[in-house]
Order: structure tokens, then sequence, then C-alpha cells
């Protein structure tokens, strides 16, 4: 996904390995900003409540199920916390409050965390990325510590966005930590089921991409792990942590707050385990499925021209914004183009060196 970009954790021991953050200095003398690598079955646990997850068939069919199944066999008012906070995107965010807590690691954790955290901490987690700007940091502080005369002010101020739920939160934290809470504790209890195996899978990514880390330069080594999203550096961000998810596949969940980027990006084909000869590689069926499109060949086709905002797509195709996000979220998810994010902006470019792999890949597969 990108879920609405927006989490954090200080340092853990220089050592490889993922029980621990682990904090490798890539700058080469050439970056501004350092990266660290978080490998914890405790963000896989909020993002596996987004309403991404398990919306392709990225995510195995298995697993597609049981999300499905295990929601169903929640009660209503979970169902429904379920709807209004995190399919909406609203309380994934909660993940923030990880980022300075690497004890962390479990679902269980993760619900002890909240349980142990004041109302106002949280919802001020939620709004951590409106607080880079000074201005609406300071309305959303007074809004959180109960100022009522904030929230009008807000109402006008905050990006379109979800903007009545949003303010719903900031309106009475006690409430929404209650509400997260819950939802929170009925989830645990089915998650906890499958957390060994979705850490094995977290894991077996990160050891698999010590090449990458040992070779590549800080840039390089984002765009390849998330699969087309370039970072330029930012003033004041220090930090870039890179955590893999295996419910969010094929999105990256951004997330960002003080010095620091997140980018929850989707595990590699490869983690998720060897599979039979007749099946065929998922990077192959997400490139033919992507070029199968009528309008995804013609945004192909601009950004062959020239890199281009999503506005400008929108515009050309004369087609909503959030039709042709769908559209480059599978362009990208099949490696055809890269989103460069430059803070408040991003573009797309084409990755001209994809374009050759469509009958190398197919004929790999079939004559293998």
């Amino acid at each position: 996904m990108a879920a609405r970009p927006t989490t954090r954790r200080p340092l853990g021991r220089s050592i490889d390995s993922p029980q621990r953050a682990i904090v490798r200095d890539l700058t080469r003398g050439g970056s501004s900003y350092r990266i660290d690598w978080d490998v914890r079955t405790a963000y896989d646990f909020v993002f596996s409540l987004s309403g991404d997850a398990g919306s392709t068939d990225d995510l195995p069919a298995a697993d597609r199920a049981w999300l499905t199944e295990s929601r169903r066999a929640l009660s209503a008012d979970v169902q429904k916390g379920i709807d209004d906070l995190f399919e909406s995107e609203l309380a994934i965010h909660a993940g923030v409050l990880l980022v300075d807590q690497p004890d962390a690691r479990t679902s269980a954790d993760m619900v002890a965390l909240v349980e142990a955290t004041e109302p106002a901490d949280l919802v001020g987690a939620l709004f951590a990325e409106d607080g880079h700007d000074r201005d609406l940091g300071d309305l959303l502080d007074r809004a959180i510590a109960g100022d009522t005369a904030a929230l009008p002010i807000l109402a006008e101020k905050l990006p379109d966005w979800n903007r009545k739920g949003r303010i719903d939160l900031l309106r009475d934290p006690t409430v929404a930590k209650e509400r997260i809470l819950a939802v929170l504790r009925a989830w645990q209890v089915p998650f906890s089921a499958i957390e060994d195996r979705v850490r094995a899978i977290l894991e077996r990514d990160y050891d698999e991409r010590a090449g990458d880390r040992e070779r590549l330069a800080p840039a390089e080594l984002i765009e390849t792990t998330t699969g087309g999203v370039r970072y330029l550096p930012e003033p004041g961000i220090s930090r870039v942590i890179l955590g893999p998810s295996y419910f969010s596949r094929p999105y990256n969940f951004l997330m960002s707050a003080r010095d620091w980027r997140f980018f929850g990006y989707p595990v590699a084909d490869s983690a998720l385990g060897p599979s039979d000869a007749l099946t065929p590689p998922l990077s192959l069926v997400r490139l033919h499925r992507a070029l199968g499109d009528e309008t995804r060949l013609r945004i192909l086709k601009l950004l062959a021209s020239r890199d281009l905002y999503l506005t400008e797509i929108a515009q050309q195709l004369d087609l909503s914004k959030p039709t042709i996000k769908h559209h480059m979220i599978q362009l990208r998810a099949a490696g055809l183009v890269t989103i460069t994010d430059a803070g408040t902006v991003m573009y797309y470019s084409l990755r001209r060196n994809r374009l050759g792999d469509a009958s190398a890949e197919i004929k790999r597969f079939l004559m293998a």
C-alpha cells in the first residue's frame, strides 16, 4: 500500500540477527541517513488488520481465507471496530508506538504496549506524520490535550483523507483507545496461532537480503527492498527503518515521525518457501497481470516519455486519482515503475530495464 504514508525505536545491538533491530552504517560517507532493519511480527499483527491485507493473490490463498474466516468469527462490535478504525487506516498507525519499543516483538507485546500507553499518547501516535507541519502539530497537541476549540480549526486544516474519522479520534482519546484495544485484544487470539509461521517468513526474507545489505548503497537498498520506492533524503530524517511484512503483500506501508521513516515492505516471493514445478513464479504472474490491462499499458506509454505525478497521469487519462493509484500499485508490484518519495511529493518513473523481462521470464518458467 501504501497505507496513508505514516511509525519508531531506539538502536538495537549491531549483531546480524533478526531478533533485535539491526543497525548498519551504510552511508559510505555520502548519505544523510542510516538504515536500520526491524524484523518483528508485532508490525504484521497491526498490518493484517488493514483493508489492503489479503486484497490480492500476492498473499497465498490459504491465508486470504484465514483472514476472512478469522474476522468473520469475531463479534459484531469487533468487526465494526476493524471496519471503522483499521480497514479505514485510521488506527493502522498505532504501529508508530513500536519503533521506540524494541522489546515489543509479538502481537501480545503490542497489545500490552497499547494498554500501557496513555490515550493522548496513543492518539498522538496516530497523527505522528501530521506533526511534521509545525502549525498543524501545535493544533493537534491542543486538541489531544482536550482543547475543543482546536477541533473546528483542524477540521479546516487537516488533509481531506478521512477527516471526520480523524476528528472523532481527537474528540475523545479515551474512547478511541478503548475501541482500538478491543480490536487488538480480540484479533491477537487468532493471530497468535499463526505467529510463529509468520515470524519464520519475515526472518527468511531478512536472511535472504544479506547480500543486498553488504553491496548496495542506501538508496539502492531501499529501492530494491521495497520493490520500486526510490527514497530521497529529507531534512531532519536521519534514520530509515526497513521492516519485512507478510500481510502487506504487495503493498508498502509507509510511516514516519520526528527523525525517521519506516517502510513496511512486502516480503519477497522466495521467503514464502518452495512451490511445485507447475506453479508459475508470482513475479511472472504479477508482470503479465500488469501488462494485460489497457489502462496500465497507456500509463506505461505516458511514462516512457517522462516522469509524472499521479495528478498528471489522472488528468491525461481522464480518470480519478484513486483509480490511477490502484493501477500504479499493480505496476510497481510488477516492477515496471518506480515511485520516487520526496517527502511531501511522489512521482512515478518507468523502469526501463524491466521491459525486456516478460518474454525471458515466461521462457525460463516454461523451459525449466
